[in-house]
């Protein structure tokens, strides 16, 4: 594994469209308008950041979302294109903090702010398997 301080700085930017599986399904009237739901960009934003971070790290450790602070500014339909940018501004232990945003041109649609903690796969494992016995 390399020195995570090295992460401090980077950053990662992706474009991707808004697919069907990110829809927003909470509410069955709201649901004909088909925009997105916050959790399906959070979760594209927290695939971004473990893009970033994975291959500062060795086959034996993985990194988990541990901690966000979410907010969603606009709303956007299912089937626009956005990027997606994450940077990594904080390096603390096994603990890394990143800022995360979706931008559909010059409109901020979800800022987050994020915390990824550094594990070993092994314990990981354990821990999983001694929740469901």
């Amino acid at each position: 594994m390399k020195s995570l301080e090295q992460l401090l700085g980077t950053s990662k930017t992706v474009d991707f469209t808004i697919d069907e599986g990110m829809a927003w399904r909470e509410d069955r009237e709201m649901e004909m308008l088909e925009l997105a739901s916050t959790s399906g960009l959070c979760a594209q934003v927290f695939h971004v950041g473990y893009d970033l971070v994975q291959p500062f790290l060795g086959e034996d450790h993985v990194s988990v979302v541990i901690e966000a602070n979410v907010r969603h500014l606009s709303p956007i339909r299912v089937g626009e294109a956005v990027a997606v940018g994450v940077k990594v501004i904080g390096v603390v232990e096994n603990k890394i903090k990143l800022r995360g945003v979706v931008m559909k041109g010059e409109t901020k649609i979800l800022e987050v702010e994020f915390v990824r903690a550094v594990i070993s796969r092994n314990y990981l494992r354990r821990a999983a398997l001694e929740k469901t016995t």
